[in-house]
């Protein structure tokens, strides 16, 4: 009987080890988004309607120098040109946190980077966009962003 109890504090442990982890990480990571939303969701409620004009020049300006340098105008006016596929923009949902890399080593040197999803609704279905800035002293600018659509599948 001894073996039994011992069994069950050993799995009750587990348990409450497991859900301090779980609540521990979602709490850092609110806390951690809450630190930057202020910024960057107006930011990124700004930035998506240019981007989603599908426009090559309007949209590569928001990005930031070194990356949009590495990347030829013509492969970034055939990416923007597949994404237009989606249609207008018709409406943002609010732009979710999803991860800080703080003092990351990139292409680029170290830098802050923030990731975002968005979900959208276009004129031809709905999009989650995956959004990564570039914080630069309290501004950003973009450093990579991408479209998931049903949309965008091969028919």
């Amino acid at each position: 009987m001894k073996k039994h109890t011992n069994y069950i504090r050993l799995i009750a442990f587990w348990a409450v080890s497991m859900l301090i982890i779980i609540g521990g990480s979602i709490f850092y990571k609110q806390y951690q988004g809450s630190e930057y939303d202020k910024l960057a969701i107006p930011y990124i409620q700004n930035v998506i309607p240019v981007i989603s004009s599908w426009d090559p020049v309007a949209t590569k300006a928001l990005m930031a120098p070194e990356i949009a340098a590495t990347i030829p105008d013509d492969k970034y006016a055939r990416a923007m040109d597949f994404f237009s596929q989606l249609g207008a923009l018709q409406s943002l949902e609010e732009p979710e946190f999803t991860k800080a890399h703080v003092d990351q080593e990139t292409d680029i040197g170290q830098q802050t980077i923030l990731e975002y999803k968005v979900d959208a609704s276009y004129e031809n279905g709905a999009a989650e966009i995956d959004l990564k800035l570039l914080e630069r002293g309290g501004s950003f600018e973009i450093y990579r962003f991408n479209f998931s659509s049903e949309v965008l599948l091969p028919h």
